[in-house]
């Protein structure tokens, strides 16, 4: 009997040793076979479904770039793949993860699902990678399918796409509204339908089937715009000029949706031009410009610049252009320039600004948005011939950069993840340096950001 409580002992310490291993330890041990019902919830590293009947990229000629260049070509691309491996048999991507606890993130919204089709799909455009060109393209295809027509509903009028001289003589015929089908409490409509316009326009090769599905939704967008200007994202409340909380509105809201909805509609204008749509941007211009001056706030700042960039080089109206100006030069006072011993992780990235005034806090992410603003403001600046603001706007936006550079997992800072758990995190950006946390639109605004800095930004 003795012997018997001796062993039941001995067998009971080495299973509470074995318990307390896995979970101090638990990124260290090889992975269970996989819960095909939990299949949807994982980040999928399978080998891609998408390579089938496309040709391999080839390897970049990088010989043209700078160090600096260089690394953010293959900063982006790593980030690229990252959005594609986390891309799902449905169409859809991962929404997150929590690396500490090897498990999804939770909080998936549509809006953020489209902003991964518009990374990849810019990054596919520039870079002629394409397999991430076919994955974006699916994930447009899917999302398209939460969006509704109605017939009876008139929508602008459009005469073969464009107006002026070389319309004359053609026959113009209503162009039928697409929305998403939830209402906007669930999903912004007018963003959607923004962000939606620019994943279609992004791609390298749309076809005809998408940019018409395209001039739908910026059909939706023409709706919206109240006499005063500005633009209605709340259902049902388009004709009426108001305070955004005299309606109803999330008075946040005016930071976000506007932007996204006026920045799709201009990048339509490359493929489908109009001379309603720039109409209606000048004229939204008019009115968030004097409200943003009375009401700052960091996160209407990239979406704007975005839209009356693209608006200025092609009207070349200096409205536009100083108005690009005026917030970029705000933003890049924001910014952590100098290298404090206390935090030599912060330059580069961008405080905060609470309560009308800057805040110093820790810079997150989210800097990638202003670096998105900034390499528009470049392109503006060098249009312009403004030396000063391009050599401003140009360092600002390669400090924004090589900060966001040390947000993403690479080899270098994943060595203590297992082998086979570290795939699941390369190339992905988290949050910040005290935030691991992955999600796509963490990795959405960096690629873009810097993307579009090898475009334009660069000499």
């Amino acid at each position: 009997m003795h012997g018997r409580k001796v062993w039941w002992l001995v067998a009971l310490v080495l299973s509470g040793g074995t318990v307390t291993l896995s979970l101090s330890r638990g990124q260290n041990r090889e992975p269970t076979s996989p819960n095909k019902s939990a299949a949807p919830l994982t980040l999928e590293l399978a080998p891609d479904r998408s390579m089938q009947g496309t040709s391999p990229r080839s390897s970049p000629d990088l010989s043209k770039y700078n160090p600096l260049q260089k690394q953010m070509y293959l900063s982006a691309s790593r980030g690229a793949d990252w959005l594609a491996r986390a891309n799902r048999s449905d169409g859809r991507f991962v929404y997150g993860y929590l690396p500490a606890l090897k498990t999804n993130l939770e909080g998936d919204h549509y809006l953020r699902q489209v902003g991964a089709a518009i990374a990849l799909a810019r990054e596919a455009r520039f870079t002629g990678n394409e397999r991430h060109a076919a994955i974006a393209r699916q994930a447009v295809l899917t999302l398209l399918l939460d969006t509704t027509i109605n017939p009876q509903e008139p929508g602008v009028v459009a005469a073969s796409f464009s107006e002026g001289p070389a319309s004359e003589g053609k026959t113009k015929s209503p162009v039928t509204v697409r929305h998403t089908t939830l209402p906007s409490t669930m999903v912004n409509r007018l963003a959607a339908a923004g962000l939606l316009v620019l994943a279609i326009n992004e791609l390298p090769s749309p076809g005809e089937d998408l940019l018409q599905q395209s001039e739908q939704l910026c059909a939706f967008i023409s709706q919206q715009q109240r006499a005063d200007g500005s633009l209605s994202y709340t259902d049902g409340q388009a004709a009426v000029p108001a305070e955004p909380a005299a309606i109803g509105e999330d008075p946040d809201g005016i930071n976000y949706y506007p932007g996204e909805a006026l920045y799709g509609l201009m990048r339509s204008q490359q493929r489908r031009p109009a001379a309603w749509k720039t109409s209606l941007v000048r004229k939204a211009a008019a009115y968030y410009l004097p409200w943003w001056r009375d009401h700052k706030n960091m996160a209407l700042v990239p979406w704007h610049t975005a839209a009356y960039a693209e608006a200025y080089l092609l009207t070349k109206d200096p409205g536009f252009a100083n108005a690009v100006n005026e917030m970029s030069d705000w933003i890049c006072t924001l910014q952590y320039v100098s290298l404090d011993p206390r935090h030599p992780f912060w330059a580069g990235g961008f405080m905060s600004w609470v309560d009308s005034k800057p805040a110093p806090t820790v810079p997150q992410v989210s800097s990638a948005s202003y670096a998105e603003g900034l390499a528009e403001a470049c392109r503006v600046a060098r249009e312009t011939g403004d030396v000063t603001r391009h050599k401003r706007y140009r360092e600002s936006l390669e400090r924004a950069l090589q900060f966001l550079a040390t947000l993403q997992y690479t080899n270098a800072n994943s060595q203590h993840f297992a082998d086979w758990y570290r795939p699941t995190l390369l190339g992905g950006f988290f949050a910040s340096h005290q935030d691991g946390n992955l999600r796509i639109d963490y990795t959405q605004h960096a690629v873009c950001a810097m993307v579009q800095y090898l475009a334009y930004g660069g000499d």
